[in-house]
């Protein structure tokens, strides 16, 4: 998958965005905030090439609704107030008209750019969002947990008894039961394993991490891609473009910089 059908302003936007002057590079840096500086210019920019101001991507909906309800999320009752918040700040109106759009600007953005890139990654990476509801007992002594394993196998006993008979800690308070958790938020090894096994086959002991895990898998739900999943997926489009406009920001601050010493933040991966 291939950023080269966006836009070329957004293609290249990291080449043409101002950036700060040396001092405020310094400073900014010298508190780890040039990298979180950097991103929301980006971003900043991204919205202005794809959406426009806050006034031209605000269609039909009343500005002052928009303020209000920023102002309420500040803990703010009135637009009287959030004037005064404003003042307090030292933003001008149309700065303060940014911060308040910015969320909306950027989903519209990101809707715009790379909602026609998503089932396309959905089916390349699917099965790091599948589901997985698991039996697990975890045993610290090895010798143990492979004769349980056999009596499981033999069924002399089964994944009740064994959660009740020597479960501890969370397999205890869990009754054994781990998810629906994602597949991908697995143990790496763990993760393999589950791919490996029909759900009901008993798996056969595994140490991870010094504790041998007995394990059964209940059920694997494949991924769908509904809103919250496509939500995500958009946002891994986007900080996928955003990543390669930081390597080329940080590259031209170098550039920049010449024979003037930064603090070393600044050459941060």
């Amino acid at each position: 998958m291939s950023d080269l059908n966006l836009p070329p302003a957004v293609r290249i936007l990291a080449d043409s965005l101002p950036l700060p002057g040396h001092d405020l590079i310094r400073e900014l840096a010298a508190v780890e905030l040039l990298e979180s500086y950097m991103q929301r210019q980006l971003l900043e920019g991204l919205c202005d090439q794809v959406v426009g101001s806050p006034v031209a991507s605000g269609g039909e909906e009343d500005p002052s609704a928009f303020l209000l309800a920023y102002a309420r999320r500040q803990g703010l009752d009135s637009l009287e107030t959030l004037d005064g918040w404003r003042h307090s700040r030292g933003l001008a109106l149309d700065q303060l008209e940014r911060l308040v759009s910015f969320e909306t600007r950027l989903q519209q953005a990101t809707e715009t750019l790379w909602a026609g890139e998503v089932s396309s990654l959905f089916l390349e990476q699917r099965t790091e969002f599948d589901q997985v509801v698991m039996s697990v007992v975890r045993i610290d002594d090895a010798d143990l947990a492979t004769e349980l394993f056999f009596q499981l196998q033999e069924g002399e006993l089964s994944f009740p008894e064994l959660v009740e008979n020597y479960a501890q800690g969370l397999d205890r308070t869990n009754r054994g039961i781990v998810g629906p958790i994602r597949v991908q938020q697995l143990n790496p090894l763990l993760a393999k394993v589950v791919r490996r096994y029909r759900p009901g086959v008993l798996i056969p002991p595994l140490d991870i991490s010094g504790r041998v895990h007995l394990m059964r898998v209940e059920s694997l739900q494949p991924a769908l891609l509904d809103g919250p999943l496509q939500d995500q997926l958009l946002i891994r489009l986007r900080n996928r473009w955003l990543n390669q406009q930081l390597v080329r920001v940080r590259e031209r601050i170098l550039e920049a910089a010449d024979d003037v010493p930064l603090v070393p933040e600044v050459l941060a991966p």
